[in-house]
């Protein structure tokens, strides 16, 4: 066995000492405050977005309609391809807020992330510094995915906070051998919630790393210190427990097996009988080199030091053995990646859990090189540094016209905006060629943030009124006329379509999935109202004399987004309600 190596990370004693306990608490509340900012604005300035969003609020609205807690469900049938936690949370701020509107839908994704930025930049302090701390919390709170999906209805923000705080508490562990018995109790407690988050899928993304780094490092105590009884083990097994006997007891076999068979397993293997029922399996099929090429993109704009920290993990030559603190962190990425790639779906969502941790090992490389730099000439950290505010300048300055063009931004106001962010690119490359690295990473980021709330407050609303508000319009006619004593049925609606319908109507739709139900249902005297999945029409519609289309403001636009959106099909008793 190798002996452990002494601790001699900044632990929080070191900052006692130091009298930067003080500043890391700042650094730390600042942190919190900005990413408060930037995941508060843009929740409520625009619609359930095409094309997660609205069949995660449909379920959510279920829920918290139907009080069952166990098994979600759509349009009145069980949804079992995650568990339930994230419909869960969602219910339950529907229900404090008594709204279903998409600000209280998206804000359990929010706070989640919220939850994770502070983590990370904790970490960060913890591990290095509050400096580094700073830097880590800005940089996954940013990163063009991660933003994204704090800012949607969407379940993947559950295991991303869930594996971030599990792969940070392992980490911590590692590191820190004197505190274990304080973080592996914590740890094993989220590892319960990945497991709700997703299933087995959910642990496997933290037991893996850690499993080859305790078998790297071949050492005893470690392993004994994870697998002792905790009540923090305890608390885990109530969790997975607490759902899986309520959704024995509910579907028995069936259940389990969807749940944990057909969409786990089925991911990886083609084989039939492992087809999931529910979900959308199928839908995300793949290249194994997916990941590989996308995230670079969802990286920006820290990819270079983000790849920099990375390339440094494991040199080429090292004396003595390598240590959990240089390798753990990249090692978590690199595994998960191989992983995720060998499953036949995916979503860039998917890598997303592992995003955060790679930022944290990123910042620990910038505190590391920074204070070096000041010293003598550092290439690589300029290089660096200089690309990552190129790319921040590039976006930032060309923004505004982007604006102007599609969110009709009046040109002075683009001019001013663009030339600001100009203005704020010269004054950090500046500070870059005079070294002060500090200042100009303070500046650049500040860019980057003022760009994102830029970007939430100008392009989002207007992008939401000419694309995704009209995709809402058939739903809302419907109610209309339901609201006048029309019967509102379905036909062949996606999942996606389904959501928007559960949640606008607010109750499940009779089913009529066939043409000769269909044409049936609008032979009747009564007024009937249809929800019909646009392709599935166009190729039944001769055989239904009987029913006639609503034009909406869906209708208006172009095909590529029109068929998203379920064409309106009325039988002449509702058509005398809709009026002329």
């Amino acid at each position: 066995m190798r002996p452990v190596t002494p601790f001699k990370a900044h632990t929080s004693e070191t900052l006692k000492v130091s009298g930067r306990r003080i500043l890391g608490w700042q650094t730390l509340l600042w942190t919190a405050l900005a990413a408060l900012a930037l995941y508060g604005l843009g929740l409520r300035n625009h619609e359930l977005w095409d094309y997660f969003e609205p069949y995660v609020a449909g379920i959510v609205r279920e829920m918290a309609t139907t009080g069952d807690w166990v098994v979600p469900t759509l349009n009145g049938h069980p949804y079992l391809e995650k568990p339930p936690l994230f419909y869960v949370l969602g219910a339950l701020v529907c229900r404090a807020t008594g709204s279903f509107e998409p600000w209280a839908l998206r804000l359990p994704s929010a706070l989640l992330a919220l939850a994770t930025v502070v983590w990370t930049s904790f970490l960060g302090w913890r591990l290095s510094s509050a400096r580094a701390g700073g830097w880590a919390g800005f940089m996954v709170g940013t990163s063009v995915l991660f933003f994204q999906v704090g800012h949607m209805a969407v379940v993947d923000m559950t295991l991303t906070a869930a594996v971030s705080f599990s792969l940070g508490l392992a980490f911590l562990a590692l590191v820190e051998p004197y505190y274990r018995g304080r973080w592996i109790p914590w740890f094993w407690t989220s590892l319960g919630l990945a497991f709700l988050a997703k299933g087995l899928v959910g642990p496997v993304l933290i037991l893996l790393p850690l499993g080859i780094t305790v078998l790297i490092q071949q050492d005893r105590e470690l392993a004994k210190a994870f697998l002792r009884p905790s009540w923090g083990m305890a608390v885990a097994v109530l969790l997975a427990l607490g759902w899986v006997i309520p959704l024995a007891l509910r579907g028995g076999k069936e259940f389990l097996m969807e749940v944990f068979l057909r969409n786990t397993l089925g991911r990886f293997m083609a084989d039939p009988s492992l087809v999931p029922r529910t979900g959308r399996l199928g839908e995300h099929v793949e290249p194994f080199a997916f990941y590989l090429q996308r995230s670079p993109g969802n990286l920006l704009p820290w990819l270079a030091i983000w790849a920099a920290a990375m390339a440094s993990a494991f040199p080429r030559r090292r004396r003595h053995h390598l240590s959990p603190r240089s390798y753990f962190l990249p090692l978590a990425f690199a595994l998960n990646l191989l992983l995720l790639s060998l499953s036949a779906e995916k979503r860039m969502e998917y890598i997303l859990p592992v995003f955060p941790i790679t930022f944290l090992h990123a910042a620990l490389w910038l505190d590391m090189r920074v204070p070096r730099a000041r010293r003598r000439i550092d290439r690589t950290l300029m290089a660096v540094l200089g690309l990552s505010f190129f790319l921040v300048g590039i976006l930032a300055v060309g923004f505004p016209w982007i604006a102007m063009a599609r969110a009709h931004l009046p040109w002075p106001l683009a001019l001013g905006l663009s030339a600001g962010s100009l203005a704020l690119s010269i004054v950090s490359l500046g500070r870059l060629w005079r070294r002060d690295f500090r200042g100009a990473l303070d500046w650049g980021m500040t860019q980057w943030a003022v760009f994102l709330a830029l970007f939430l407050a100008i392009a989002v609303p207007q992008w939401d009124r000419e694309i995704w508000r009209p995709l809402a319009a058939p739903y809302a006619a419907a109610l209309r006329l339901e609201r006048n004593g029309a019967r509102v049925v379905e036909s062949q609606l996606t999942e996606t379509q389904l959501g928007f319908a559960s949640l606008r109507l607010r109750h499940d739709l009779p089913e009529l999935d066939t043409p000769a139900g269909l044409q049936a249902a609008l032979a009747a005297p009564v007024p009937v109202v249809a929800l019909v999945e646009p392709a599935w029409w166009a190729s039944v519609a001769d055989q239904i004399p009987a029913g006639s289309t609503l034009p909406t403001e869906a209708s208006t636009l172009k095909p590529s987004h029109r068929r998203r959106a379920p064409v309106v099909v009325l039988n002449p008793a509702a058509r005398l309600l809709a009026g002329p």
